[in-house]
């Protein structure tokens, strides 16, 4: 046998055991593939969210009373056993990915009896029907609310915990003792991912995310209302935030103004004791 035929046979036998190993592990590799164009899509989706939604939609998707309802819920996005609680109120006999693409490029032109109390009209966000999303950034939207089904199904699963502590609106209500490290955790969302301030509220000076920054607050907050404390205004900037805006932010202010309900009087405590440590 000729050196030539035995090369001949090495390098098929060498091409065929690439080609298998390749043919083996190509679902592997195609699955990270995926997995990364979804990771991306979903941070993408997740930027055109805090220009686009949070005005309406509230900054983590829990809505705002009417004006929006919640997009990171488990009646809209539990389809689990078929087709979620809210899409068989409608009557929608698509696909949840289907509606939700349907409802961002399209909007949402009147209220219907199941949004009676949502009357504002949603605009048309896609391109096609006259928006200034193209259709690729309209699937990361898609991405991005579905990222949050996970999580809208476990929150729906779990005892619900209800305040008897309710801070209330009334700025006149007398608060415990805060805790500062506490109230340092809550406002990062390190607590049970609730009150997530400083997804909206910077602490460097002149940085602006969604709210204004809270840099020097304890300094600056004494200086914005006369007759107030630092302390008072931040109390009232959380239970009240239309009261007062901040010069150069909008008017109303998209802040949810449901932490009145939603926050103990102990953990409004612990937020203004750690904001009172910023000078």
């Amino acid at each position: 046998m000729s050196i030539r035929v035995i090369l001949g046979s090495v390098l098929i036998a060498l091409t065929m055991m690439i080609t298998a190993f390749v043919m083996v592990n190509e679902p592997a590799r195609m699955a990270d593939f995926d997995a990364g164009y979804k990771g991306r899509s979903i941070e993408a989706g997740a930027t055109l969210f805090q220009t686009a939604c949070i005005g309406c939609h509230g900054v983590q998707g829990q809505g705002i009373d009417n004006i929006a309802p919640a997009l990171n819920a488990a009646d809209l996005l539990d389809d689990t056993k078929g087709t979620p609680a809210r899409l068989k109120e409608i009557g929608w006999s698509g696909s949840l990915p289907d509606y939700l693409r349907a409802a961002i490029a399209g909007g949402r032109p009147r209220a219907s009896a199941s949004f009676a109390n949502y009357p504002q009209r949603m605009p048309t966000w896609s391109q096609e029907f006259g928006g200034p999303m193209r259709p690729d950034q309209v699937e990361n939207l898609v991405d991005f609310v579905m990222n949050w089904k996970e999580g809208a199904i476990a929150a729906a699963a779990a005892v619900p915990t209800v305040s008897i502590d309710a801070v209330g609106t009334d700025i006149k209500v007398e608060l415990p003792e805060g805790d500062a490290a506490n109230g340092e955790l809550l406002f990062g969302g390190k607590v049970n991912g609730k009150f997530p301030c400083s997804a909206c509220h910077s602490l460097q000076a002149g940085q602006t995310l969604v709210g204004p920054s809270l840099a020097g607050i304890a300094t600056t907050a004494a200086t914005r209302k006369d007759g107030y404390s630092a302390e008072q205004y931040i109390h009232e900037s959380v239970v009240q935030p239309n009261t007062y805006i901040v010069e150069g932010f909008v008017n109303p202010s998209i802040m949810p103004a449901t932490f009145g309900a939603q926050m103990t009087k102990e953990e409004l405590a612990d937020i203004i004791a750690y904001l009172m440590t910023l000078k």
